[in-house]
């Protein structure tokens, strides 16, 4: 995950410098002094000229708000390497800090009138983008109180989430769990990662364990309920004040292009459509899964025709179902595509798991790792008592090429698919930094998302991983092929209807159209409808089953996953006909192809200085998003999913009882 911010938005940007150690210990701030930017008069007789206003972004505005900018990631890059009461207030403070000089940058940009500019200039357009984005404040709009309670809500949910541990030792029965968990000795409290998330992916899928584990997990993670229905309140009233209905309008402005008449509708149909394009392959997946659980599990009673009990699905929230290839792999006799064990046997490093990426990168003629990242990255949970936010995450310091990643990673194959993807943010950050400061993002965020996972689709490859070495006696045949789809799929397939509903749901809770008496059956509505699951044991109201998902306690826009698992694919393909590729997509691998890199560079180069569609027929050629070239690669496997499913009687889709 990127660390999130709009920069053109400065919601968050902030007036103080932060000075940060690198093991996350308490900064000290002391404020800089922004009063120059006032004291700067603009020239009357320029503000229609959009040079003018080029010139005031990068000579008045771009050196104080990028010293701002730098400051706001220390101060949450501190709490989130090392949670103490006192980093929580230095992020409050910023937030503070951040809102006053948002509103005094947005209060002098709106001098600026280009009225009477040509409605094809470039230059004009962009600039009023720009002003548009920087007059639209956010959460930066609400009174000083309020935003201090707001960013209180979000880090007292993030630090619920973070902290959170349940009473649990896999080697014990859960009668002996239920006993003891009233008073769990510390030995057994165990926390998400890399405990919880580890079992997930174990094998033994014992399913009253699973059952017990994904259901205390909700229960350590839900008593944020009452500070979400309070922080959805904040938000719009946030939004409100911006001009947009409701917060989840405003998300979904992070994708809409005036200038090219992507209005709101046209987004919110774009994505219903691109899941429809996906649904039927989602569906013979999921009857596929399903019949191998029935097999595997047959105490379980599970229905032919049903929905499948969530905690049966490979992680903690159905996402993502790699865990299950064990049980699954359409055919068991060929190796399995799962590198982890050959990682321990070549006693791979964490250091080495992210110079592999820096060495796809670097291969491709893109940017190498500054020295900078590997000096201060977190790459693994420390081992000195600080409790941090493990889920991963890239950061950009905006100065000096201060780059970094903050990872818990584990020697195995998710987490270096993982490293990919948080290395794709950082190349990303990389490309655009001479930008000016407003441009210095990407097209949109789904692209930020994109980049890594694009590239790690040829990385997971299994000519790839057997010219790494750390695949062995793989064979080039059908069978294999059709394998490395299916490991591919439950990897990118299962988890799109997660994706899509995530935002889904929030963007009716922020409507209304979910009331806060709902937040739960309403969760569930979705999970059951899009991803065919259901919860393993009885929910209320009582419960908030989202909160046990770190986008939903961070505040985090979720829209962009599901966008960059469609628009990835689309990358690939471009990128592989760059390569000079010829074959099936799901076997391009693009390693060391320059003129891919060459492309691929072009675009990332551009942040967000063009409209997202600009920047998307940078690179494929066309300026929609499509699945189109997902389902070509995945056409070979959704015709034998077909026929498996068929001649198992097993019909895609699920009947609630």
């Amino acid at each position: 995950m990127r660390r999130s911010q709009r920069m053109h938005l400065l919601v968050w940007s902030i007036f103080l410098v932060a000075s940060c150690v690198p093991d996350g210990t308490h900064a000290v701030f002391t404020p800089v002094d922004t009063s120059q930017l006032h004291q700067r008069e603009l020239d009357a007789t320029r503000l229609g000229d959009p040079s003018y206003m080029q010139a005031w972004l990068a000579e008045d505005y771009g050196p104080i708000a990028t010293t701002l900018s730098r400051a706001e990631v220390l101060a949450s890059w501190d709490y989130e390497t090392n949670i103490t009461p006192e980093n929580e207030a230095g992020t409050e403070q910023a937030s503070q800090a951040g809102a006053a000089f948002s509103r005094m940058v947005a209060e002098i940009i709106a001098h600026f009138n280009f009225t009477n500019s040509s409605s094809d200039d470039p230059l004009a357009i962009q600039m009023k983008n720009v002003q548009k984005s920087m007059v639209e404040l956010g959460d930066a709009n609400l009174p000083k109180e309020e935003l201090k309670e707001l960013v209180s809500i979000v880090n007292s949910m993030t630090n619920i989430f973070s902290t959170a541990k349940i009473c649990f030792d896999p080697e014990m029965e859960v009668a002996e769990l239920e006993q003891m968990k009233a008073d769990c000795p510390a030995d057994k409290l165990m926390a998400l990662d890399p405990g919880l998330t580890k079992f997930f992916r174990n094998n033994t899928w014992d399913s009253a364990k699973r059952r017990y584990v994904w259901r205390e997990w909700r229960t350590a993670t839900g008593v944020m309920r009452t500070n979400y229905t309070r922080y959805v309140e904040l938000k719009n009233k946030a939004a409100r004040l911006t001009g947009y209905a409701d917060q989840g309008e405003l998300w979904r402005s992070g994708y809409t292009e005036d200038s090219l008449n992507v209005t709101d509708a046209v987004i919110q149909k774009d994505l219903n459509d691109l899941w429809l394009q996906i649904q039927p392959l989602y569906r013979e997946l999921h009857a596929y899964v399903r019949r191998k659980l029935i097999e595997k599990l047959p105490n379980e009673e599970l229905s032919s025709t049903g929905p499948i009990p969530a905690h049966l699905l490979g992680d903690m929230w159905s996402q993502e179902w790699s865990a299950m290839l064990n049980f699954t792999q359409i055919f068991p006799d060929r190796p399995s595509l799962d590198v982890t064990e050959e990682m321990k046997a070549q006693n791979y490093t964490v250091q080495q798991m992210f110079r592999l990426s820096e060495d796809f990168q670097v291969g491709l003629g893109l940017m190498p790792m500054p020295e900078s990242f590997w000096e201060l990255s977190m790459m693994e949970k420390p081992t000195d008592g600080r409790e941090v936010v493990c889920h991963a995450s890239a950061s950009d310091f905006y100065t000096d090429q201060d780059v970094r990643i903050k990872m818990c990673t584990e020697k195995n194959m998710d987490d270096l698919i993982t490293i990919h993807h948080e290395m794709g943010h950082i190349q990303y950050f990389l490309q655009y930094s001479d930008q000016l400061l407003p441009f210095r993002e990407g097209a949109n965020s789904g692209f930020h998302e994109a980049v890594g996972d694009t590239l790690a689709l040829s990385v997971k490859t299994p000519k790839h991983l057997a010219w790494l070495g750390l695949l062995k006696n793989h064979t080039d045949d059908v069978a294999s092929d059709l394998n490395y789809q299916f490991a591919t799929a439950l990897d990118k397939i299962a988890f799109l209807p997660f994706a899509y509903i995530m935002d889904r749901w929030r963007y009716d809770v922020f409507s209304g159209k979910i009331s806060s008496e709902k937040l739960n059956q309403g969760w569930w509505d979705y999970a059951s409808e899009y991803q065919g699951i259901v919860p393993p044991v009885p929910r209320s109201e009582n419960d908030f089953d989202p909160g046990a998902k770190f986008h939903i306690a961070s505040d985090t826009e979720y829209m962009r996953y599901f966008i960059s698992f469609i628009i990835q694919f689309q990358f690939h393909r471009a990128l592989c006909d760059a390569s000079g590729h010829v074959g099936p997509l799901y076997q391009c691998d693009i390693n060391q192809s320059k003129a891919a890199g060459k492309l691929l560079s072009d675009m990332l180069s551009l942040g967000g200085s063009q409209p997202w569609p600009v920047a998307m027929e940078k690179i494929t050629g066309s300026r929609k998003m499509d699945a189109a070239p997902l389902l070509e690669f995945f056409q070979p496997l959704y015709k034998h999913l077909q026929q498996v499913n068929a001649a198992s009687g097993d019909i895609p889709g699920w009947t609630m009882s």
